[in-house]
């Protein structure tokens, strides 16, 4: 009995033994299948994030910030001192008399339509440059419907005026009765028409309306004499005004011609000679300008406006090749939104008839038979022009319509190039080879490279929100084997250059870039064709053409500003 005790408690043993390792084995198991799963799901989610982020950005321009320029430092004549100069520009506006504007006389502005007042002084039109002027303000010209019988013309004058919401001065040379019987009549046609008939004349002085009567003239014509003695005085003072310095950061614009426009605008003195210059400091790209106050005040005003940010463009292309047989066979029909010219309703054009369209848009089913298959079932007046693709509805449209092509063996992408330039900033895409030619010379063979490529050059230019034009220029070089020179290839270049205006993510195709290759086959019966004479029998002699065509697609993109609020998803 004792025996049998102890083989039981062995063989229990055992059991307990495999029992353990088989929970261990399984919970081992179980927690790195676990393990394995959660990595693997967290290195999808990361992927997938990834992949949505670079299929939707496409970047950005730079937003517009407010230009502020940084003072280092002024003085008289050229001393660069560390003081703050906005705190010396402030004390000199107090020790010193600053020019001002001189008022404009009222003789001036006799005519219905005055001279608007200038900025900038004669200076700048001397030098060549236009003046700015603030933009001429115009009186209201919605109609109006008076009637009043003797009533002072001051009192008519400014009920006239309180109608329109203008403000107005009424010198007290300015009687007389008057009867005035107006319907429907332009507010500006009433007031010509009052002056005129009354003899009075106005000045406009900003948002001010000055009325005199023509008896003041000669009073307006003194203050005009003040005026040009005061403009005299001004100019005389700017030749012996002392000189200040100011460093202003440029942002974004081109240093070095920014320089030589600024130049323009320094004072002359009584010799013509510029008093003051402009210099760049290339290590921190910052223009150190030296001239008058009224200079600088001018210059940086100026700087404000011209160092801005500039939109950016982002330029995809395709480069596809496919025979000319398989184009006119199969055709190219890509869907789109074209606009109808009356406005009132929205095209879709399908690849096929059984396509839906959602929405009120209608949709078209487009012919065949054409490299770029458009439908031929427009309207007249419908703007779409042949060459164009309207890819705005749908970014990948094109890609993935190239790339089904592709798959199914009717074409070749031989690029898919894409980049991102500056407004009026030219883009190269290039992509070829160099190819070595053997030359001669006094005896002596030299290898020289000669690059045989396919280039495309695109300069954009931002018109508005959704339209640009661009200056496209596209070469190609292939190698023809056919007419070798001393056994070197010879290299037919082929050019296509043009200038066109599309609407955001439109897309233009180039065409025309054909290559032409031409073969020679021999086939017949083994041994019995290589008979002399009676081997013509027994074979056969052929020859082929084929026609390669060579298409760009090009869809420029307007990279949008993004501004410093903006939150990154």
């Amino acid at each position: 009995m004792k025996i049998l005790k102890e083989s039981d408690m062995i063989e229990n043993y055992h059991l307990k033994t495999i029992y353990y390792l088989f929970v261990f084995c399984f919970l081992s198991v179980t927690l790195l299948f676990g393990c394995a799963v959660e990595k693997h799901t967290e290195e999808n989610i990361l992927f997938d994030a990834w992949k949505t982020m670079a299929e939707k950005s496409k970047g950005y321009s730079p937003a517009t910030e407010r230009h502020n320029p940084a003072f280092t430092g002024q003085g008289e004549e050229s001393d660069l001192k560390q003081s703050s100069a906005f705190e010396k520009l402030e004390k000199d506006k107090t020790d010193a008399p600053s020019p001002k504007r001189a008022d404009r006389p009222a003789s001036e502005d006799l005519k219905e339509m005055r001279v608007p007042e200038q900025v900038v002084s004669e200076k700048d039109s001397e030098n060549g440059f236009e003046s700015f002027s603030e933009p001429e303000k115009l009186f209201p010209t919605e109609k109006i419907s008076m009637k009043m019988n003797k009533i002072d013309v001051a009192v008519l004058l400014r009920t006239l005026a309180r109608i329109a919401g203008q403000n107005i001065i009424i010198s007290e040379n300015v009687t007389g009765k008057a009867d005035i019987n107006i319907s429907e009549s332009p507010w500006n046609e009433v007031f010509y028409s009052i002056l005129r008939t009354y003899g009075l004349t106005y000045a406009r002085e900003g948002n001010i309306i000055r009325i005199i009567a023509l008896e003041d003239m000669d009073k307006e014509l003194k203050l005009l004499e003040i005026d040009k003695k005061k403009e005299s005085g001004k100019r005389a003072f700017e030749q012996v005004e002392p000189l200040l310095t100011r460093v202003i950061r440029i942002k974004f614009a081109d240093a070095d011609k920014l320089k030589e426009n600024l130049r323009q605008f320094l004072t002359a003195d009584k010799d013509g000679k510029k008093r003051g210059a402009v210099a760049v400091n290339e290590h921190t790209r910052s223009l150190i300008i030296q001239a008058t106050r009224s200079d600088i005040e001018t210059m940086t005003a100026l700087i404000e406006t011209l160092d801005r940010p500039i939109l950016q463009v982002l330029i995809e292309a395709h480069i596809v090749e496919t025979s000319k047989d398989t184009a006119m066979e199969l055709g190219i029909q890509w869907g789109g939104l074209y606009h109808h010219s009356d406005g009132n309703s929205n095209y879709w054009i399908t690849p096929d008839a059984n396509q839906q369209v959602e929405g009120s848009d209608t949709e078209i089913s487009p012919g065949s038979g054409s490299v770029v298959n458009f439908p031929s079932t427009l309207e007249e007046g419908v703007g779409l022009n042949i060459g164009y693709v309207a890819q705005k509805v749908g970014r990948y449209l094109l890609s993935a319509q190239l790339s089904a092509l592709q798959k199914q063996g009717r074409l070749n992408i031989l690029s898919s190039p894409s980049v991102t330039t500056l407004d009026n900033q030219l883009a190269t895409i290039e992509s070829g080879k160099d190819v070595p030619f053997q030359t001669v010379e006094d005896g002596e063979v030299d290898i020289v490279f000669k690059k045989a490529v396919l280039s495309l050059e695109v300069t954009p230019h931002v018109i508005d929100e959704q339209t640009l034009k661009m200056s496209i220029r596209t070469h190609k070089d292939e190698l023809d084997f056919s007419k070798p020179v001393q056994g070197n290839p010879t290299i037919i270049t082929k050019n296509a250059e043009t200038n066109v205006i599309l609407f955001d993510g439109q897309t233009t195709v180039i065409g025309g870039l054909s290559k032409e290759t031409s073969s020679d086959s021999e086939s017949g019966v083994p041994v019995l064709k290589d008979i002399p004479l009676l081997g013509n029998l027994f074979k056969g002699k052929g020859s082929q053409n084929n026609m390669e065509e060579v298409l760009i697609f090009i869809t420029p993109h307007i990279l949008r500003e993004r501004h410093l609020t903006h939150e990154t998803e």
